[in-house]
């Protein structure tokens, strides 16, 4: 055996300097032998020791020498076939450098390997390898055993002893690593099998457990799925696999698609020069098949297997292919995941987003647009959150200053979740001082009702002035009038002032319509006591606004009655309870003067509250810096 001992230190020690690497050889070897069953043992309960046994075809004397011993024996170069000896299987491993990976892991290795009932051991010390010199001086490995017969036919057994590893093995994390380095543990007459410290208890390795805890949300299979790949490339048909979208991120170790070939990893997982800056990338992992890269008239995979040489022409064409999938598939996964995203907050919130976009003006849909797919394409959103912040974007489209503010982000890629939860919350403190503002013209305004209650203001020189210019004081959903006069001359014509008491002949009707709703507001006096006869009355005139409207082009989807007075009798029970009746149908509604005063004060208050509350904790992170 002759080779420089510093090969060794750059291609095994450098190389294989973990465990998964270094067992991957070894079940790489298995495979090429036509083994059935590989039992990896791992022990750490006292002195670390790895077994590695298979029931392959086992080495003679003679191949011991002129192949094992061999470094550097290159496959493809040597002219040999690339299939296994009885034509089994296309070999794996190619470049004879695999059993350097030893020395990587273990100071000492035992190998007992049978060949037609002969076995032979020997053994090879890193120790007395490092006395060696000069370059290329023969080294010997310590023969045990030459060409013994026994009663086994076939396999091989490598021992590998004085662990340079300190911490203890993971059966679970080698298995996965195995799964990730080849395509080959599903093949029925292929088993591989991971024991510790126990003979009983064992992980069976499988191609899925590489995916173990990934939820797939969207997935490509290659080449049925390639339809949307607009590049054209001569083996493309030839591509095999699946590409996933997972609902959470995957592990930064599988983000990207690997490359296999004839079952083992030729290129690990990455989107090769794809720019995959957006956090969606980190949702994206996958496997190819390129076999046909093994017929190229060149080499073009790495020694360690870990990338393919993507300088040469071959591979070129093969690279600029692969990076189209991966685009496409990135805007497929990502539109797939907007639909059913909208779907969900339908559910969630009630909102037909493309109705809501359509009906606004075309600059505002353009932006409502912008920010709502921003929401539903942001990765780490979930559907309650995404629901959340579209409707607080529908909601938020009545403040210019919330425009404003998603116009300067036109340009801006916003797909990232802390980007664009940081908008809102940016929006929460604008919003907020905008609704301060208002809550500030609105405190005043309420103060002015408050006087007009006190002075118990005469109602059609102020009282129902006051409603006309300020709505909200009734229904916080009425932000301005728009007279309805054909309603009031409808009522007026038919309910006649003279048919009512001589104390309530002053009907003082407002008829208005707002988001497709019209209301009908009767003002009592401010010490008027409400009664069972004036809520009658307001049934009254809404139904008969109602019928009337049935017939109009642009009927009202709901027709509401609002009473407005001084009191309900405490002792009027059957009024309290009509009152409550009507209020449970949202049909008729009964205010006094205190009510309306109380729920605006509240309401505005917290506005004020909040604003107060975030100024204080602007001027403490200003201390603070």
């Amino acid at each position: 055996m002759k080779f420089d001992p510093r090969t060794i230190e750059h291609l095994g020690i450098q190389m294989y300097s973990t465990l998964p690497p270094v067992l991957a050889e070894l079940v790489s070897n298995a495979y090429d032998a036509e083994a059935n069953n590989v039992k990896i043992h791992l022990f750490d309960d006292g002195e670390k020791k790895i077994i590695v046994e298979d029931d392959g075809h086992g080495m003679s004397f003679q191949e011991i020498n002129s192949k094992f011993l061999l470094i550097g024996r290159n496959r493809r170069v040597a002219g040999e076939s690339q299939k296994s000896e009885n034509g089994k299987r296309f070999v794996i491993g190619k470049k004879g450098l695999g059993k350097l990976a030893f020395f990587g892991i273990a100071e000492h290795i035992r190998v007992e390997t049978i060949k037609n009932f002969k076995r032979s051991i020997f053994e090879m010390d890193w120790g007395k390898i490092r006395q060696i010199i000069e370059p290329n001086n023969p080294y010997s490995p310590d023969l045990i055993v030459k060409e013994e017969k026994c009663d086994i036919e076939q396999g091989t057994k490598f021992i590998l002893t004085q662990i340079k590893r300190k911490s203890e093995f993971s059966p679970e994390h080698l298995a996965r690593s195995l799964a990730k380095s080849f395509q080959i543990f599903d093949e029925a007459d292929f088993n591989v099998k991971i024991y510790h410290n126990s003979e009983v208890e064992n992980i069976v390795v499988k191609n899925e457990l590489k995916y173990t805890n990934i939820n797939i949300a969207f997935e490509w299979n290659l080449p049925k799925d390639k339809a949307l790949v607009t590049k054209d490339y001569l083996f493309a048909d030839l591509i095999t696999g699946k590409i996933i979208s997972a609902k959470d991120t995957v592990s930064s170790d599988m983000r990207g698609v690997a490359l296999f070939s004839r079952g083992k990893l030729v290129n690990n997982y990455n989107f090769l020069d794809v720019k995959s800056t957006s956090h969606g990338y980190s949702y994206i992992t996958g496997w190819l098949n390129v076999d046909f890269i093994e017929e190229f008239e060149r080499d073009v995979i790495s020694t360690n297997r870990q990338s393919l040489n993507w300088e040469l022409e071959e591979t070129s064409e093969l690279k600029l292919y692969l990076e189209s999938v991966y685009r496409a598939f990135f805007n497929a996964q990502k539109e797939e995941k907007k639909l059913q995203k909208v779907k969900e907050v339908k559910k969630v919130t009630g909102i037909e987003l493309e109705l809501w976009l359509s009906g606004l003006p075309k600059h505002e849909a353009i932006l409502a647009r912008k920010i709502s797919d921003s929401i539903l394409n942001a990765e780490g959103i979930n559907i309650e959150k995404a629901g959340e912040l579209i409707k607080y974007t529908k909601d938020s489209f009545q403040f210019e200053a919330f425009k404003e503010l998603v116009a300067e982000l036109e340009s801006v890629d916003i797909e990232n979740s802390s980007v664009l939860l940081s908008i809102f919350r940016e929006w929460e403190i604008i919003e907020t001082k905008e609704m301060a503002k208002l809550a500030t013209g609105r405190i005043q305004t309420i103060k002015t009702f408050e006087r007009l209650i006190d002075e118990n203001a005469l109602e059609v020189k102020e009282i129902h002035p006051f409603f006309e210019k300020f709505p909200w004081i009734l229904d916080p959903r009425i932000n301005m009038f728009r007279h309805e006069v054909q309603y009031v001359k409808l009522l007026k014509e038919n309910y006649k002032e003279e048919d009512l008491e001589e104390k309530n002949r002053r009907i003082d009707f407002l008829c208005t319509s707002v988001s497709n709703h019209r209301f009908v507001i009767e003002i009592k006096r401010p010490n008027h006591r409400i009664t069972r006869k004036d809520i009658d009355q307001a049934k009254d005139y809404r139904s008969f606004i109602e019928e009337r409207c049935e017939n109009s082009p642009q009927s009202p989807s709901r027709v509401v009655a609002y009473i407005v007075g001084g009191y309900i009798g405490s002792d009027d029970r059957l009024t309290r309870d009509e009152v409550e009746s009507m209020r449970q149908t949202d049909k008729v509604y009964v205010k006094t003067f205190s009510q309306l005063l109380t729920d605006a004060q509240n309401y505005h208050k917290e506005f004020l509250e909040k604003y107060e509350k975030l100024t204080e904790q602007n001027v403490r992170q200003v201390a603070l810096q």
